[in-house]
């Protein structure tokens, strides 16, 4: 389980912008990373724009120097300019390749054109980045993480992903079954949004394939079943559990990329109310 190294800062130097650049720092700061913030300078747009790029990358240190804690963390700013924001921040990281992007959501409050889902296949297609959404302000590391797992290999990566950020803490692995309501109580006993635990025994070795081979050690590792439409499930458990970060896939290898926006990925990226990182698939360190 290897922690991130290179963190890459999208940011928009937006109102909101200091809550990303807040996480970035502290998660540098948690894994001895290093840290590359980068802002695109969107033509005829922003407050910035007839500033020289060296003053731009001045003030954009300014902020990061400023935030608590990053006092020794070894940082570094750029700016460029570009008609396409997601186009440059996805070409920067194919070249620098950071182990982790984070952004913040727009200032009104949607996700920004920064993840849709061409610019995410940019960013991520090749090799397999994890972009994480940022919209809380941090209080200190990521202590509880929800992680929706269908039992595929990209849940795998999901789980790891998480366990990355999280270096104790705890993972709650939640299967939503969207059953048809014929099927849906194999014990009599589960309706719609319920937990049971002889309904979630059947999927142990399920559980158990997507655990396979992850390292010991690490946040401790729960488990739940629920009946009912994902999306709504999803939200509504990272809602009433109060999780800090949720953790998805993206379906970035089958080609459903490009289909994002109607993907669970997506609908529930919408309504959290927390952090989010979208994982990439499970692979070895890609710089070796």
């Amino acid at each position: 389980m290897t922690s991130p190294r290179r963190i890459l800062l999208a940011t928009d130097l937006e109102p909101k912008s200091d809550r990303a650049m807040e996480r970035a720092v502290q998660l540098t700061r948690q894994f001895g990373a290093e840290l590359t913030a980068l802002h695109v300078v969107h033509d005829g747009e922003g407050p910035y724009v007839h500033l020289p790029l060296h003053h731009i990358e001045a003030e954009l240190l300014r902020h990061l120097h400023a935030i608590p804690g990053a006092a020794g963390v070894t940082m570094r700013a750029v700016a460029v300019q570009g008609r396409a924001v997601g186009q440059q921040v996805a070409g920067y990281a194919g070249l620098w390749r950071p182990d982790l992007v984070v952004a913040g959501v727009h200032a009104r409050d949607s996700l920004a054109d920064l993840f849709l889902p061409p610019t995410i296949e940019r960013i991520a297609i090749a090799d397999e980045t994890p972009v994480l959404i940022v919209r809380d302000k941090p209080h200190g590391p990521y202590a509880r993480a929800l992680v929706p797992v269908d039992f595929s290999e990209r849940s795998r990566g999901s789980v790891e992903a998480a366990r990355r950020l999280l270096s104790d803490g705890s993972l709650h692995l939640l299967h939503v079954a969207d059953l048809p309501l014929a099927h849906r109580s194999p014990a009599g006993l589960a309706t719609v949004g319920d937990f049971t635990h002889g309904f979630a025994d059947e999927f142990a070795a399920e559980f158990g394939e997507v655990l396979r081979g992850m390292a010991p050690g690490g946040p401790a590792v729960t488990r739940e079943v629920r009946i009912g439409h994902p999306v709504p499930e999803i939200v509504r458990t990272a809602r009433h559990g109060r999780y800090d970060l949720v953790v998805m896939g993206s379906a970035r290898r089958d080609g459903l990329m490009r289909a994002l926006l109607g993907s669970v990925t997506q609908d529930v990226l919408a309504d959290l109310p927390c952090d989010a990182l979208i994982a990439g698939d499970l692979v070895e360190d890609r710089r070796c």
